[in-house]
């Protein structure tokens, strides 16, 4: 059964504040690292807030997007990280070369016909090289701001789109009740996922600004006499299923999640003022119950009070699918609210305890940059070991075939591997995993086995420490793009001793 009202009571919620807190005074107590858990990180392009910090105009400034991307990614996947939030659609514009929407400003300064640089397919390349997920965040609704730099926007996209844009505090909307909204934004989603090979669609900003928007036109001719609010939502609650049914007849491997507002609404008997998905005719409640949703992301940017008995109300609302807090890592910044790094790794650690599938982390340069040792924190203290993603049972069940004729040899410094590569049905795409184990049969539950995820090829190279004999047994699994993790193969045993002999 679901409730539109969450059942805690103010009491309880107290109760499980203080329960946090004393689970969570000694950090030195963190849980293990799950072999399955989703670690992922918002790549903002906005404003040039985490990348590209610059925007190109030639040749060499694109080499210095590239570089810099390279570097991110290798900082993230040495953190042991494995999903990237791209920034792909801002507000109006988007980094790909798109044949319905400008390129971003903050990609690229100057419109050119003698290079090929696409940022979105670069980008889906070196996450998959270093086998991270790159999923297509897509910010819906917003437009952009009247002026820019002084001058009235006008954007291709505000002009392509008057009839439905709303002028609205400063900003322009699509307005989400006409539903020639819906065509537009779904046509761009299809643009993306038929010519990139990404992971996921992740939504953003799929609400209302606030109760006060200027839709009374727009509801007057199609809201047939319905409450304005549930007309509201009921428009969201449409595009989201569409976008989820139009991407599984594309691409069913293609996940579809939303960052959605941290509380789903109020908790009875807070007296907190708070913002609520539901007060902005948000309803992700509806989307899981429904099965239009893989994962939801609450942007759970708070603390205390308002973070801990959250975690909990959405574990009540997820109906099977996958819950991934968002922490909101610019807090730690001295220019907002200056926390320190042990409130991000309670929340980490609590929603470990809850079972939550994972988080999310609001910004990458927060990371990439190790502010406050940040990055450092997480990697020693909960992100040990590479992780596998959660698999998508809703959408396939069927485990891949095992690898076969798995061999090892020293090449320099390093263990060479190398194995046959798996056929799958319909020629599906098939990455693989290493484990390694003192011990026989090699235990593929085990985190502390894992030694590399979602490799692309059929082979790696494993740096070799001959200081120390001892002896590993090595395998390999194959893994599919629903996560589905097949058995595993015969091994392989090496001794380090034997490095030079």
């Amino acid at each position: 059964m679901f409730y539109s009202h969450n059942p805690f009571t103010f009491v309880r919620m107290k109760y499980i504040f203080f329960f946090m807190l004393c689970v969570c005074i000694s950090l030195e107590l963190c849980a293990q690292s799950p072999k399955e858990e989703i670690r992922a990180v918002w790549l903002t392009s906005n404003y040039s807030l985490d990348w590209p910090s610059k925007s190109y105009r030639n040749s060499d400034d694109i080499n210095e997007q590239q570089d810099e991307l390279i570097d991110i990614l290798d900082k993230l996947k040495a953190a042991n990280f494995n999903m990237i939030f791209i920034q792909t659609r801002l507000r109006g514009d988007v980094i790909y070369n798109s044949e319905i929407e400008p390129v971003s400003p903050f990609i690229r300064k100057v419109k050119n016909t003698w290079s090929k640089y696409d940022p979105l397919a670069f980008a889906v390349a070196e996450c998959h090289k270093r086998g991270l997920e790159c999923h297509a965040w897509f910010v819906t609704y917003p437009l952009g701001t009247e002026k820019i730099k002084g001058k009235e926007n006008n954007s291709p996209t505000l002009k392509k789109n008057k009839d439905r844009a709303k002028r609205y505090k400063g900003e322009f909307y699509l307005d989400p009740g006409d539903p020639k909204t819906n065509d537009y934004l779904i046509s761009l989603i299809n643009e993306i996922v038929g010519k990139y090979d990404i992971d996921g669609i992740h939504l953003d900003y799929i609400r209302y600004p606030d109760a006060n928007f200027p839709d009374e036109a727009t509801y007057k001719r199609y809201g047939n006499g319905k409450n304005k609010s549930d007309w509201r939502r009921e428009n969201v609650n449409r595009f989201v299923y569409k976008v989820y049914d139009d991407v599984k007849a594309k691409k069913p491997w293609v996940q579809v999640s939303s960052s959605v507002i941290g509380m789903y609404n109020k908790i009875k008997g807070s007296k907190r003022q708070y913002s609520t998905a539901y007060s902005v005719y948000q309803d992700p409640e509806n989307w899981l119950l429904h099965g239009k949703q893989d994962f939801i992301v609450p942007m759970m940017y708070n603390k205390d009070d308002l973070f801990f008995p959250f975690i909990q109300d959405w574990k009540m609302r997820s109906n099977g699918r996958y819950i991934v807090p968002g922490l909101g890592l610019y807090q730690i910044d001295e220019k907002e609210s200056n926390w320190s790094t042990t409130k991000i790794k309670e929340q980490i650690q609590y929603s470990r305890q809850n079972q939550m599938q994972g988080n999310a982390f609001y910004r990458a340069r927060y990371l990439f940059n190790n502010k406050k040792g940040i990055l450092n924190e997480i990697k020693t203290n909960f992100y040990q070991h590479p992780a596998l993603l959660p698999p998508l049972t809703w959408l396939s069940t069927k485990r891949p075939l095992p690898p076969q004729n798995l061999s090892a040899e020293i090449t320099g410094i390093y263990l060479y591997l190398h194995w046959e590569p798996v056929g799958q049905p319909q020629k599906e795409k098939v990455f693989y995993n290493v484990y390694r184990s003192e011990k026989w049969p090699v235990d593929t539950d085990d985190a502390d086995n894992l030694v590399a995820v979602r490799i692309n090829d059929q082979m790696l190279f494993v740096p070799v420490n001959n200081s120390i004999e001892s002896g590993y047994y090595y395998a390999v699994t194959s893994y599919d793009r629903y996560h589905n993790e097949s058995k595993i193969s015969d091994p392989v045993y090496f001794v380090t001793g034997d490095f030079n002999k």
